[in-house]
């Protein structure tokens, strides 16, 4: 019990210099018709003299929310699920079409072009961050 008392007051006092080091930009999803998935992208910023990483998100506008990469292999593109994703000290990941995104498995009425939707981005030693999401059409607008 002690040790989880100390580790719960450990993670209150490096949150906000968590929250200084690490900066989120550019947040969006590009919502699709008929409740197909939504792609999620973003700009990390590792302001921080540790590497960061990356482990996991989740929305209300989501059922499920999931780290992504894209990649072309044998000249065919593909997509598949990411465990986790190390953003070095000093170091910017832009999440984009063609590479890293969030994907958003069965969006909710919230995922409306024009609106806005919170996404909690989860990183390695429990610390949080929630960040509002523009959502554009399908093509990006």
């Amino acid at each position: 019990m002690r040790g989880s008392v100390l580790s719960a007051i450990a993670l209150l006092i490096a949150a906000p210099a968590f929250a200084a080091d690490v900066t989120i930009s550019d947040a969006w999803f590009r919502a699709l018709p008929a409740k197909l998935p939504a792609a999620g992208y973003f700009t990390l910023r590792n302001g921080g003299a540790d590497t960061v990483t990356l482990t996991g998100a989740s929305s209300p506008a989501c059922a499920v929310l999931m780290l992504h990469k894209s990649d072309e292999m044998n000249g065919m593109v593909g997509m598949s699920d990411v465990e986790s994703i190390p953003v070095a000290a000093g170091d910017t990941l832009t999440f984009a079409p063609g590479g890293y995104h969030l994907m958003c498995m069965n969006p909710t009425v919230a995922m409306k072009p024009g609106g806005k939707v919170p996404v909690t981005l989860q990183f390695a030693g429990g610390a949080k961050m929630t960040v509002d999401f523009t959502v554009r059409d399908a093509k990006g607008r």
